[in-house]
């Protein structure tokens, strides 16, 4: 004897009419469609510290690509009827389709053709017979219909008779041809309840979807020897089971979970809480918004309660639904506003539960550091809630600094759980890092991958690191992952990869490839004392970079389209920088001959000439004078309009301030415009604001006032003092000088 019981996965009110019906019929054998192959996570139902949502993991260890998940809520009547068997000490199964057989399908391949009884005369092709049930009786969706008819009344445990009438008449109105999944998935299932009547079992109960109760209720219309032809031969792949936390939005249909719900939370509290449930959500949301700043009192939970029940009543519904909770709280706490309402949503529609799985159940030794590390770092919580977060890390403490050695060796064994806002040019040179943390649980399997290449975070990102060095040639490449071992603090990688470098360095002629180089490497020579890094190998590289880079760049830029030069003017600017940074007097003097090689050059790029002329100016290579000859001779009327736009346009990058401050380069920027032919002039005006455009509102305000009222000559007071001498206090002055000194990298 065998009792069939057809249930909406995740609904609460068939979970509550399972254990009625469960506990007055007292079954001798449970058997619950889930994959057979997820059984052994059975063995851990019990544990007092799983707490749903949570999900069965099933994979294949050989191959992580087939993996799949199996969620549960506490609500959800496969949970419930397990533990109420567990409880019982019944024996419970799994009698699905196991994964590891459909991991081994094709279905595109698949040419089933098994039908249920009159396939073949004329039906209407529905793909979502639930949905054309619900449209019959006059609802949108299936979800909504489903929840009106059978989880918000309370049923009789004779309900489950009525699920099984209802789907075997809509299959036979159908008379369609299962898919071929469902079919091998039915058959399965079957094979599985004739196999427990086989073992003795004289009470048995089947829990399953309603949509498989006739396929499984008349065992007898469906041959033994047909359902194992069409078993036969199915290749089946080993797979491994295990619990995984999951979380309420994971569980949303939102997220993309076809057999999800829609209000998790909401089917929560209607489980929990069914007579009470419009009371119980109105004084939720109520609590809610004043926790969120918006105006909500008790009297009017009271009063969207009422208008809930009201608009229920005006509906014929039993009980009220959240389509009129909703529509509640919008007119009594939202005053029609959509802002309240989507905090709503989320928290208490959707909702933000997360569950847990406890250390004892068995994990693989990478995932077990992994967690001992999140714990050392005072991370638990946020790993396990999911919930996304903003986290700052401070290098100079221990803690934080293997905070973010974590991260980033996470991110090297592909699971992004924090991603880092980047400071401007990736630079390395802060104490401080800012992440953007959030947990997802899929990444588990990418660790379970990970797991391949050690038992532990660090010797797995290390070893991972290091074969991907080897498929790697480029220059560029090799220094993006310098650059990751470094910020992963993987010192074992790290030198093997600067040797590596100082091959591929050797060997590369292009001058672009090295100066793209350059800045990475400056910034791990420079700040590898920030994370506790031996860097004199990359300071060796650097030393046989640099020179390199200032031979060869004066004539690397000659003769050049502009697009060209705008990458090449990337480039200057950043090696630039890196220069700067290093701070090394041999490295300033041959790159300034390089600068001053191209500044004269006449073939170089106008562009690229204004620039490196800025740069020396800026480094007091070259004088006022010499800076406003430079200026004026590219602005003289020899030269054409769209050359000197341009050399402006490199010389004023970045900042514009210094026509601002120096009067003399104003005026003579001034004249050139002055100067121009109108129809000249009209060309280049669109390149003369493409230029200006970069710069500051204030900048752009400052030069606006220069443009109207012109240079001001400072005029001299004749009976004015002269300008007293500044004094300072030498004591005080070489209190601050160590911390001048080591804020600017002096030594």
């Amino acid at each position: 004897m065998y009792t069939i019981y057809g249930i909406r996965h995740h609904g609460p009110g068939s979970t509550r009419s399972l254990l009625q019906a469960l506990e007055a019929q007292a079954p001798d054998c449970l058997l619950i469609e889930a994959p057979e192959d997820a059984s052994p996570a059975l063995d851990y139902m019990l544990h007092p510290g799983l707490h749903p949502p949570v999900a069965i993991l099933i994979y294949d260890a050989k191959d992580l690509r087939h993996a799949s998940y199996l969620p549960f809520a506490a609500f959800s009547p496969e949970w419930q009827a397990a533990q109420f068997g567990l409880a019982q000490g019944l024996d419970v199964r799994f009698m699905d389709l196991p994964m590891g057989l459909q991991f081994g399908l094709d279905e595109e391949a698949e040419q089933l053709t098994l039908a249920l009884p009159d396939a073949g005369r004329e039906a209407p092709q529905i793909r979502d017979p639930m949905g054309y049930m619900a449209k019959l009786a006059g609802y949108e969706d299936s979800e909504r219909w489903w929840e009106a008819t059978f989880e918000q009344p309370e049923h009789e445990i004779n309900i489950f008779e009525t699920i099984i009438s209802l789907n075997t008449a809509l299959r036979d109105e159908l008379g369609r041809a299962e898919r071929p999944l469902n079919q091998l998935r039915e058959a399965y299932m079957r094979k599985q309840l004739r196999k427990a009547l086989k073992d003795g079992f004289k009470n048995i109960a089947v829990v399953c979807g309603a949509w498989h109760t006739p396929a499984l209720h008349y065992l007898d219309r469906f041959k033994t020897k047909d359902d194992n032809a069409l078993l036969k031969g199915r290749k089946k792949r080993k797979t491994t089971a295990t619990w995984i936390p999951w979380s309420y939005q994971r569980l949303a249909f939102q997220s993309g979970y076809m057999a999800g719900v829609v209000s998790p939370a909401y089917y929560e509290l209607l489980f929990d809480k069914r007579d009470e449930t419009v009371q119980y959500w109105m004084a939720r949301v109520a609590g809610l918004l004043r926790k969120n700043g918006f105006d909500a009192s008790a009297a009017q939970a009271v009063d969207a309660a009422r208008l809930a029940y009201t608009l229920a009543g005006m509906r014929g519904q039993p009980v009220a639904g959240i389509d009129a909770m909703k529509e509640a709280a919008l007119a009594v706490f939202a005053q029609g506003s959509p802002e309240p309402l989507e905090l709503i949503e989320q928290e208490l529609i959707i909702g933000q539960q997360v569950g847990e799985v406890p250390d004892s159940i068995p994990q693989i030794p990478l995932q077990q550091d992994m967690e001992a590390r999140i714990k050392s770092a005072r991370l638990t919580k946020l790993y396990k809630s999911g919930a996304p977060e903003e986290k700052q890390l401070d290098l100079r403490k221990d803690t934080h600094l293997d905070t973010s050695h974590l991260l980033h060796q996470l991110r090297i064994l592909e699971v992004p759980w924090g991603s880092v806002q980047e400071q401007s040019d990736g630079k390395l040179g802060s104490f401080s890092e800012y992440w953007h943390l959030h947990w997802q649980p899929e990444y588990v399997i990418r660790l379970i991958q990970a797991g391949m290449w050690g038992n532990t975070v660090e010797a797995a990102a290390n070893n991972f690191l290091l074969k991907k060095a080897k498929d790697v040639a480029k220059l560029n490449e090799l220094v993006a992952l310098a650059r990751e071992a470094l910020l992963a603090g993987i010192t074992q990688a790290f030198s093997p990869l600067v040797k590596q470098l100082e091959d591929a360095a050797a060997v590369t002629q292009d001058v672009y490839t090295l100066m793209e180089a350059l800045p990475v490497l400056a910034d791990i020579q420079r700040y590898g004392d920030t994370r506790q890094t031996d860097t004199e190998a990359v300071e060796a590289l650097i030393r046989h970079m640099v020179p390199r880079i200032a031979i060869g760049l004066p004539p690397a830029v000659l003769n050049i389209e502009e697009e060209v030069a705008r990458d090449w003017l990337r480039q200057l600017v950043q090696s630039n920088r890196a220069i700067s940074l290093l701070n090394e007097p041999a490295f300033h003097k041959e790159w300034n001959r390089a600068l001053s090689q191209i500044a004269n050059a006449a073939p170089a790029h106008p562009l690229l000439k204004g620039l490196s002329t800025r740069i020396l100016f800026d480094k007091s290579v070259l004088g006022d004078e010499a800076a406003a000859t430079q200026m004026r001779y590219a602005l003289s009327s020899t030269a054409e309009a769209e050359q000197s736009t341009l050399w402006l346009e490199g010389f004023l990058y970045g900042s514009g301030l210094l026509l601002v401050h120096m009067p003399a380069l104003w005026q003579i920027l001034d004249q050139w415009i002055a100067d121009l032919p109108e129809v000249i002039f009209e060309e280049t005006l669109p390149l003369l604001r493409r230029s200006f455009s970069t710069f500051s509102p204030p900048e752009r305000e400052k030069m606006l006032s220069l443009s109207k009222t012109g240079v001001q000559q400072p005029v001299e007071d004749e009976g004015a003092d002269e300008t007293p001498t500044a004094t300072f206090d030498q004591q005080r002055a070489r209190v601050v000088l160590p911390t001048l000194k080591l804020l600017l990298g002096l030594d």
